[in-house]
C-alpha cells in the first residue's frame, strides 16, 4: 500500500486548500485543479514567467519570487502575479556604440528615480535600486555585471512609482556595454570566417568523430601540442 503524502494548509489564490508537502507553488495550482494556461514557462527558474507574491504564516511583509521555485509552507498565503507590461525602447545595434548618449534619448524617465527601493523585489536577488543608481551615473560597466542573473520578469518595473522599466534598461546597457568591449581573437577570428561560409564542412567533420576523438581535439585546441 502506497504512503499518503502529507498534507498541509495553504491559501492559494485567495482560497484555502490542502496541498501536499514538498511541492511547488506550481505543482500546487496543478494538484488544486487550476487551469493555469498563462504565467507557465520553462519551469526551471530562468524565464521569469511565473512571478508570485506571498506570505509566510505570521509574517508581516509580501514576499516575490518564482513560483516553479518557491516551496509551499503551511499557512503561507501566496497568488501569482500577471504579466506587467513595460515600455521597452527600439534601438538598432550601431547605436550601442555610445550607450552615455543614447541612454538618455531612450530611457528619459530613468532621470526621475529617487531611489526609493520600490524596485528591489528581483526573484533573483538582484539589488535592482543600485544598479539603477549606477546607471544614472554612467557607470555602465557596474550595471551590466549587476543585470547579468535578470530573467527579464519585470517585477521591478511593477514596483516603480515613475514607470521605469529597470529590467529593459539594464539589458539595453548590457548590449551597448558589451558592443563597446573588444571582442577576443578567436572570437572575432571565427565570426569573420562564418560571416565569409568559410570551413562548411567543419560540423560534418565534427559529427563523424566519436567522443574519444573530440575530447582529443579539444584538448589540442586548449593546449595545442608543445605548449605548457
Amino acid at each position: 500500500m502506497s504512503k499518503q503524502p502529507q498534507l498541509i494548509t495553504i491559501e492559494l489564490e485567495g482560497r484555502k486548500t490542502q496541498v501536499p508537502a514538498g511541492v511547488t507553488v506550481i505543482e500546487a495550482l496543478w494538484d488544486t485543479g487550476h487551469d493555469v494556461k498563462r504565467g507557465i514557462g520553462c519551469l526551471s527558474g530562468l524565464c521569469g514567467a511565473c512571478t508570485i507574491a506571498y506570505m509566510e504564516d505570521g509574517a508581516r511583509r509580501v514576499k516575490f519570487g518564482l513560483g516553479c521555485q518557491t516551496l509551499v509552507q503551511p499557512n503561507m498565503n501566496v497568488i501569482m502575479l500577471p504579466f506587467f507590461p513595460s515600455r521597452r525602447a527600439l534601438h538598432d545595434k550601431p547605436e550601442l556604440a555610445n550607450p552615455a548618449e543614447r541612454l538618455a534619448d531612450l530611457y528619459p524617465e530613468l532621470q526621475t528615480c529617487n531611489n526609493c527601493k520600490g524596485c528591489n523585489v528581483c526573484p533573483e536577488w538582484i539589488v535592482v535600486a543600485k544598479v539603477m543608481q549606477d546607471a544614472m551615473q554612467g557607470d555602465y560597466a557596474s550595471v551590466a555585471k549587476g543585470m547579468r542573473g535578470c530573467i527579464m520578469c519585470g517585477l521591478c518595473a511593477s514596483r516603480c512609482p515613475h514607470g521605469i522599466a529597470p529590467h529593459f534598461v539594464g539589458l539595453f546597457l548590457q548590449r551597448a556595454w558589451g558592443c563597446s568591449q573588444d571582442a577576443p581573437g578567436n572570437l572575432s577570428r571565427r565570426l569573420e570566417e562564418q560571416d565569409n561560409f568559410k570551413d562548411e564542412t567543419g560540423w560534418a567533420q565534427l559529427q563523424g568523430k566519436s567522443g574519444a576523438e573530440l575530447e582529443t581535439l579539444c584538448r589540442q585546441i586548449v593546449q595545442p601540442a608543445g605548449k605548457d
